[in-house]
């Protein structure tokens, strides 16, 4: 009579040979006489493995490597068994069997690949992410379709994660492993914009596109990343294409929206919008596009509307809720808009200016009577200019305030009403009770348009730096002008803000103001915008002080010689307006919300008169009533002088 192992033998080959039945009522009689032979029960399990009875075959492998723990081989047979199930607690199971096999063989790289595979199914990114690269370190290969397909599928956990960094390591090593997969490099291309990187995404995207140039996906975030490194021409061409390629993807037309609205086209961009919208009317974003365009017409109502359709679609986009916010307040719906404006901590926007304290943040309803609270600035210079004015109000209610500021913004601020200290970003503060970003101070204090403050001046000079500037310029009976053409650029990787380029104009459009007789103009440009000083208009001879120029206290003391300021929206039209002083600021068409549409008189500045694009990209109609406007007010300062 055979031995165990003889029939086992018998039965192995059998089974190695295809002789499938043979095999299983042989296993099955080994069984029957020796229950727990190891060898049997793993054998059998793979059979019953094999031809689909995963369960039963997992059990018996199961028993078989508890029998034998060391036997590597077989905890490895049981992880690809409990994988076969195809649950996540299976492969959960697996990815133990695997780390077995790893505690007895740790080189394995076929082992790690397993281990990363069965991770992946758990949808563990990182784990997965460490256990591919450990197959990878492992392994003399260099070229791994499957282990790049595991690096790409263990990005996407990361990805879906937003762990950003995470998943372009993992489709790194995806395109380094499968350089001619094109969606290695797309989705690389995905990652890298996520980091911040949009050269490189575009470099990514763009090699993934000579790869597979059907790649639609790839078409379309092409266009938004170009669009965000202002490579207008390039990002239409993409945008064109992905239509081309995917006539029925909301995305290609989506993308080409913001496209057509930095380019000023806003009739057609309204017009792509809603072929987007058509297509996927649940989607959010496109409603959120289609508001910024509504505002870009000064159709603010409708915008308003669009922006409720937004959150309706996405109550917890906040994104969604920043552009209805915007909306609101350009229409005037403060308290509302305060409300949703708080929305914009969630948004990535701030991530760089976002400050947490130990300290609880003031919400209004708290007593400040006694106690010490920080206000600080959160966005732009002009930011903070105009919403400092609410210190003297807390000051009021018995609050010690300070601020929390720009450098540049320093001594000016330790000068407002209300204000006992004021300390720059990096220097120690002094220990305070509660905080609140300035911005939040109107929905904390309850402002609409009838109860902004607007007391002036809440800003002012040294009278002593004024005294020094005024002695600079001696009176000659001319009205003394400053001038400011353009904003700051506010550079991206070497690419200006859209808003700015929309903001700003050129020195030799304001030509025409050279024709007012009377008028002495002093330049109050700072940044690249005061080297066009170099090439001024025929005629329009402008005094430049501002190299002894050393902070804002120093602009506010230089602005109270004048007699009136003309700006574009920057920093410097709320420091004049906050000073009192007669501002004329020049709006852009899709103007920022605080001057409500572009109205000519504005609530937080009484003394300011706005003068706004009737049509984007198109100042000359803003010149002709800025040259008139001049002509009568230097009029008016002759027959006061």
């Amino acid at each position: 009579m055979a031995t165990v192992a003889e029939a086992l033998n018998l039965a192995l080959d059998h089974h190695l040979s295809g002789r499938l039945e043979e095999a299983r009522l042989l296993y099955g009689r080994i069984l029957e006489a020796d229950p727990d032979n190891p060898h049997a029960l793993h054998f059998a399990g793979l059979l019953a493995a094999q031809t689909g009875a995963v369960a039963d075959g997992v059990a018996m492998i199961g028993k078989a490597a508890a029998l034998l723990p060391l036997a590597a081989d077989i905890h490895g047979n049981l992880g690809k068994a409990l994988m076969a199930l195809g649950t996540t607690n299976g492969a959960a199971q697996a990815a133990a069997a695997f780390r077995c096999v790893l505690a007895l063989q740790p080189d394995g790289a076929g082992d790690w690949f397993a281990l990363g595979c069965a991770l992946i199914e758990t949808g563990d990114g990182p784990a997965a992410f460490r256990a591919l690269t450990r197959a990878l370190t492992a392994s003399a290969a260099t070229d791994s379709e499957p282990l790049a397909e595991a690096f790409e599928r263990a990005g996407l956990l990361l990805y879906a994660a937003a762990d950003w960094a995470g998943a372009t390591d993992a489709f790194r090593k995806a395109r380094a492993l499968a350089p001619q997969r094109a969606e290695a490099h797309r989705m690389l291309g995905a990652a890298l914009a996520q980091t911040g990187d949009p050269e490189g995404a575009v470099a990514a995207l763009t090699e993934a596109l000579r790869l597979d140039p059907t790649l639609a996906e790839a078409q379309t975030n092409l266009v938004h990343l170009l669009v965000t490194l202002g490579r207008f021409d390039e990002a239409e061409r993409a945008g064109r294409r992905a239509v081309a390629l995917a006539p029925g993807n909301a995305d290609a037309y989506g993308n080409m929206a913001p496209l057509l609205e930095q380019t000023l086209r806003v009739a057609e961009a309204l017009r792509q919008c809603a072929r987007a919208t058509r297509i996927a009317p649940q989607r959010a974003a496109f409603h959120r596009n289609r508001l910024s365009l509504l505002l870009h017409e000064g159709r603010r109502d409708e915008a308003v509307a669009v922006g409720r359709e937004a959150i309706r679609l996405a109550p917890a986009d906040a994104e969604a809720h920043l552009a209805l916010a915007v909306a609101l307040l350009a229409s005037g719906q403060l308290r509302e808009g305060w409300e949703e404006f708080e929305w914009r901590w969630e948004t990535r926007q701030l991530d760089p200016v976002h400050r947490s304290f130990p300290q609880p943040q003031w919400t209004g309803a708290e007593n400040v009577a006694g106690r010490t609270i920080l206000l600080y600035a959160e966005q732009g210079l002009g930011d903070t200019l105009q919403f400092v004015r609410y210190a003297p109000l807390l000051a009021a209610r018995g609050a010690r305030v300070i601020v929390g500021c720009s450098p540049a913004l320093v001594r000016l601020m330790a000068r407002v009403d209300g204000v006992t200290a004021a300390i720059a970003w990096g220097d120690e503060l002094p220990a305070f009770d509660l905080h609140i970003p300035m911005m939040s101070l109107p929905r904390a204090v309850g402002t609409d348009l009838d109860s902004i403050p607007a007391a002036m001046p809440y800003l002012r000079a040294d009278p002593a730096d004024v005294a020094a500037w005024r002695a600079r310029v001696p009176a000659d009976g001319h009205a003394r002008v400053g001038l400011v053409w353009a904003g700051s650029p506010r550079t991206v990787r070497g690419v200006a803000s859209p808003i700015d380029r929309r903001r700003s104009l050129p020195l030799a459009a304001l030509a025409p103001l050279a024709e007012v007789p009377g008028v002495r103009f002093v330049s109050l440009q700072m940044g690249p915008g005061a080297a066009q000083l170099a090439e001024a208009p025929a005629g329009m001879d402008i005094e430049d002080p501002m190299g002894g120029v050393r902070d804002f206290a120093d602009t506010a003391a230089l602005a109270e010689t004048l007699d009136l300021v003309i700006t574009v929206d920057t920093s410097v039209c709320h420091l004049a307006g906050g000073l009192g002083r007669p501002t004329w600021t020049l709006s852009r068409a899709d103007a920022c919300w605080r001057w409500l549409g572009n109205r000519e008189t504005n609530p937080w500045y009484p003394t300011m008169r706005v003068f706004g694009q009737d049509r984007s990209g198109d100042w000359s109609g803003v010149v002709a009533r800025l040259r008139a406007a001049l002509t009568d007010f230097v009029a008016a300062h002759g027959r006061a002088s």
